[in-house]
């Protein structure tokens, strides 16, 4: 092992501090994992299934990961509904209010539950604020593999989102269709949920996952 790291050091993979002999990152696999990143483009990946998603439903589209704080948006495409939601790659949720935070918290690790469920904050007046409630939605979202959040966030405004899963089975993201409550009530159509659960599982089989979908929480 100390040979590995000895040849890492040399060839600037790892770096030692000379006080407390600790590795950390050097500047070769830093560059390494730069150029990984560019060549591995999870939003240029999902495009394809996300503009069928746009086609078929005609609403926003939004395509998000996970961070141990919040729900971040990754891409969107901008619906063709008179009525379209506005949203910008960047813009956080927390996770107990939207539809993509949902998924995350029936697929993601369970330090994602248990930070969301000590900070239920109301953002409408049906926002999910008891944890037994939010504990039952989610046991839901996994049964059925999708997640909706009515008015949960914004009144007026619905998601209905299914998880993007990595090849070791890991949740890392979510697919969602965004829109006004006219379009996306509260009681889902079955066809919006079909294509939803369809491009997520479509995105997730081109990163890899080939076990059932959705997957096992």
């Amino acid at each position: 092992m100390h040979r590995h790291l000895a040849v890492l050091k040399d060839a600037g993979y790892i770096l030692q501090d000379p006080a407390t002999k600790q590795y950390r990152v050097g500047w070769r696999l830093y560059l390494l994992g730069q150029s990984l990143v560019g060549r591995f483009d999870v939003p240029g990946l999902a495009r394809p299934a996300m503009e069928e998603l746009r086609r078929r439903v005609g609403q926003t589209v939004v395509l998000t990961t996970f961070t141990d704080e919040a729900v971040v948006v990754l891409e969107v495409l901008s619906g063709q509904a008179p009525v379209d939601i506005v949203l910008h790659p960047g813009v956080q949720f927390p996770y107990h209010a939207v539809a993509q935070g949902k998924v995350g918290l029936a697929y993601g690790p369970g330090r994602l539950r248990e930070t969301a469920l000590a900070h239920l904050e109301s953002r409408t007046s049906r926002t999910i604020t008891d944890r037994e409630a939010l504990e039952a939605e989610l046991k839901t979202v996994r049964e059925r593999g999708w997640a909706d959040a009515p008015e949960e966030i914004f009144t007026g405004v619905n998601a209905i989102a299914a998880p993007v899963v990595t090849s070791e089975g890991e949740a890392l993201g979510a697919i969602a269709v965004v829109g006004s409550i006219h379009y996306l009530p509260a009681e889902a159509a079955p066809d919006v949920t079909s294509a939803v659960v369809t491009a997520a599982r479509s995105v997730s089989r081109d990163l890899g996952y080939e076990g059932p979908y959705p997957p096992a929480p």
